[in-house]
């Protein structure tokens, strides 16, 4: 059997807070695989990341067992450009993405080794989310060659904030002849379990979001959302958010449509994409806005209702690129992939990724 090298990666974005659970419980766990390396990528992070780490891993840096990298680059959390770089920069045969959260489980990096010499042409994967959205925590785990991730060109960086980035890849592998192997031993599957408001709290919509504005009707609500540099979208959900019980289904958008808006005394106009006329909002003096057609738009304030719906966008434009990709309409990262500015081990000196 061969003793492939296996990179166990994670990226970390402020959440220092669950890495302190698992990292140093995840190099125990693995300490008996002899071809183990860790990839931490500190990714902009804005929390204690930095001084935990050059007190908590420098051991770990010293025997061979950690590389710890870091960009102070991002301004917000990119899923896929933050996993694509941090494989660039791991060296191992094998590359396992091993989200913040999760735990690997003992001896998970001799069972990747064992897999991959068992089976040809295949990359791992959890199984599917169960009821109560067990293992939801755990879906972002993926394991595949080095050759691939780079054949395959990585994950895709047009989708800019959180979900489908990985079913992207997978489904590229499968229809370009790998074979999906489901990780199944319950160990491997462990994940601190959090709110989803943490899963958006560092991404594109949570820092570009200006204000949200919901008009409720019995079947579907529709959702006016204002963005920094003037951009609008208007969307679609299912229910009367504010007075039923909501579910992430109900929060998913439908027909979501992008424009611009201008804000001039006491009127807010949206124009579409061709600078047509869209809409006209007239600010009242409770700060919510009334439509030209007399409909009464509500406020929706930092919260788990604002949290849901930005989630739920977020979904909803990854499975929009993940859809485009399947019928193989554009180019899959033509410009490179995981590209930055990066430093080694707390040293200042700044070393180039490109692919």
């Amino acid at each position: 059997m061969i003793n492939y090298k296996i990179s166990l990666c994670t990226v970390c974005m402020n959440r220092t807070m669950h890495l302190k659970k698992t990292l140093l419980q995840n190099i125990m766990d693995n300490r008996e695989y002899p071809q183990v390396e860790f990839v931490l990528l500190d990714y902009g992070s804005r929390d204690d990341l930095y001084p935990w780490a050059r007190k908590e891993l420098s051991s770990f840096i010293n025997d061979g067992k950690l590389v710890y990298w870091r960009t102070t680059a991002p301004r917000h959390f990119h899923m896929s450009h933050s996993k694509n770089m941090v494989f660039r920069l791991a060296t191992g045969d094998i590359l396992c993405n091993i989200d913040a959260d999760n735990f690997t489980g003992a001896g998970f990096a001799a069972y990747v080794n064992e897999m991959f010499n068992r089976e040809p042409g295949i990359f791992l994967s959890p199984v599917g989310i169960g009821p109560g959205k067990k293992w939801w925590d755990v879906q972002g785990r993926i394991c595949l060659r080095r050759e691939d991730f780079l054949q395959f060109r990585g994950y895709d960086e047009k989708v800019l904030e959180y979900g489908y980035e990985d079913q992207d890849l997978k489904h590229r592998m499968i229809t370009g002849g790998r074979r999906k192997m489901l990780i199944k031993p319950e160990p491997f599957l462990h994940a601190i379990c959090h709110d989803d408001d943490i899963r958006i709290a560092d991404g594109l919509a949570a820092r570009k979001t200006k204000d949200m504005f919901i008009a409720c009707a019995d079947k579907a609500s529709e959702i006016i959302y204002l963005q920094e540099n003037n951009i609008a979208e208007r969307f679609y959900v299912r229910k009367d958010l504010l007075r039923q019980q909501v579910s992430n289904e109900d929060c998913m958008p439908k027909y979501l449509y992008n424009g611009k808006y201008e804000m001039a005394d006491n009127e807010i106009r949206l124009f579409r994409k061709n600078g047509e006329a869209w809409m006209q909002l007239y600010i009242c003096p409770d700060g919510q806005l009334q439509s030209s057609d007399n409909r009464r738009f509500h406020r929706i304030e930092a919260g788990p209702l604002r949290e849901n719906l930005l989630l739920q966008r977020a979904i909803y434009l990854g499975r929009k690129i993940f859809d485009l990709n399947k019928k193989s309409i554009h180019p899959v990262n033509p410009e490179g992939f995981g590209r930055g500015e990066v430093s080694k081990n707390f040293s200042e000196d700044i070393i180039l990724t490109d692919c």
